[in-house]
């Protein structure tokens, strides 16, 4: 049986909701209509034409403003609203980054949401931010200690999520904006990593090749799949993924390739095999499978190291000893197939008796299985702590995210079975590895 958590009967206090640039889906419209519906204030902020398309009328407005004038302009609309919420999705997007520094300057409570850890029809709704600026305990003891009473749920899928309409509500919201956004809002900053038109015609080759690749990468996994030598998998992010952009080391992707070799040649076992995944939807910019063939030959791993456009991920999975990610959800996968895993960034699961704690160069010999028990009692914290179900796209999966966000939203605590702590537990994390921390209002109180 499924756990939803639905509010139920009259909002114990009226809210006032400022709502900024949500997905690509009318999905923030339709929480807003039903916020609206039990008696709150709603009012909406939208930044592009591309905004416009999810949400537009009444309690609306279009700010036209630069990014530097954008803070003066959000503490004047909080304050006029009398507003208890600012609720946005990406919070490193930077005008979402600048209204959480606001909203915690005012006593606002600013709501990340997000897509979930648990994919695919789950989604965040956290205080602040994620990863980096997630509020949710990393300490062992205090997530068994606050989730023991969380009852066990079904975590298989519930809703589909329509890869067409994604697709298409995608690049109407991007191309809406390349085309529009000089006309209508000039001073809009979209903080693309690649040009909107470069990345979204990149695309197109990509799905070809990837139709191509699919053979040569079932072959090549087969082959590793025979004999006993000791094989890692090392699956690649999106290089425009906010997670990897402010959750690593400023361009850490290129360098966390060539660290996970170097480490792997000199104190991996000497049969050990590595793998490197291409991410399902690279867009081929970046020419993974060149640079990584380059880095192997200069380090003489030509032979040990191989790269993957493509293959099955649960065949993957089963066949070698152990994962090596940066922060990808692709580690929280692996950890629920009792796979060792290690994470070089910042991840919300990178916690003792989840995951390898040790160093690099320990993993390869001995890498660390997560705790089974401990990990049923983390999946249950999260989803019960900061999740809700439901998807951004599709019609079963947008009623059941705004049906079970409300019960968060109205209540006085967004996150659930006290699985909150005042500071990020992971910006000591973060400092340490050099990321550059720009939330002032919360990083400067760090150890």
């Amino acid at each position: 049986m499924v756990t939803e958590f639905k509010s139920e009967g009259e909002p114990q206090s009226k809210r006032s909701f400022v709502f900024l640039q949500g997905p690509t889906s009318p999905v923030m419209h339709d929480l807003g209509r039903v916020l609206i519906e039990r008696g709150h204030n709603v009012s909406r902020i939208n930044f592009c034409p591309g905004d416009w398309l999810f949400w537009r009328g009444r309690g609306t407005l279009m700010y036209k403003g630069s990014l530097a004038e954008w803070p003066a302009f959000l503490a004047a609309h909080l304050k006029a609203q009398n507003a208890t919420d600012v609720v946005y999705f990406a919070d490193r997007f930077p005008y979402h980054r600048i209204a959480k520094d606001v909203a915690r300057k005012m006593g606002v409570r600013p709501v990340s949401m997000e897509y979930g850890y648990l994919r695919p029809d789950w989604l965040i709704l956290e205080e602040g931010g994620q990863s980096t600026y997630s509020h949710f305990p990393n300490s062992n003891q205090i997530i068994r200690d606050r989730a023991k009473e969380i009852s066990p749920f079904e975590m298989s899928q519930v809703h589909a999520i329509p890869e067409v309409t994604e697709a298409v509500l995608e690049t109407s919201f991007h191309l809406t904006n390349a085309f529009f956004a000089w006309l209508f809002t000039p001073n809009y900053a979209p903080d693309r990593y690649y040009p909107v038109i470069r990345e979204f015609s990149s695309y197109v080759p990509r799905m070809i090749g990837r139709a191509f690749a699919a053979k040569p990468a079932k072959r090549l996994t087969d082959l590793l799949r025979g004999g006993d030598a000791p094989k890692f998998l090392v699956p690649l992010q999106m290089q425009n993924d906010y997670q990897l952009r402010d959750n690593a080391p400023v361009g850490y992707q290129h360098g966390f390739v060539r660290e996970v070799m170097e480490s792997f040649q000199s104190a991996a076992p000497t049969n050990a095999q590595l793998i490197f995944k291409l991410h399902p939807m690279d867009n081929g910019l970046e020419k993974w499978g060149r640079r990584i063939q380059e880095n192997a030959r200069s380090l003489g791993l030509s032979e040990r190291v191989h790269f993957l456009d493509g293959g099955d991920l649960t065949t993957l999975f089963g066949m070698v000893s152990g994962c090596v990610v940066i922060n990808s959800t692709m580690g929280l996968r692996a950890l629920k197939e009792n796979l060792p895993t290690k994470v070089m960034g910042v991840a919300v699961y990178d916690i003792e008796g989840l995951t390898h704690q040790g160093s690099l160069e320990d993993f390869w010999k001995y890498p660390m299985p997560p705790d089974p028990a401990f990990l049923e009692i983390f999946i249950r914290a999260i989803a019960k702590g900061i999740h809700v179900r439901g998807a951004v796209y599709g019609r079963s999966g947008r009623a059941a995210f705004v049906q079970n966000a409300i019960d968060r939203l109205e209540a006085p605590e967004l996150h659930k079975a006290l699985l909150y702590v005042s500071l990020p537990p992971r910006l000591a994390r973060a400092k340490a590895l050099g990321i550059e921390l720009s939330d002032t209002s919360e990083w400067e109180h760090a150890p």
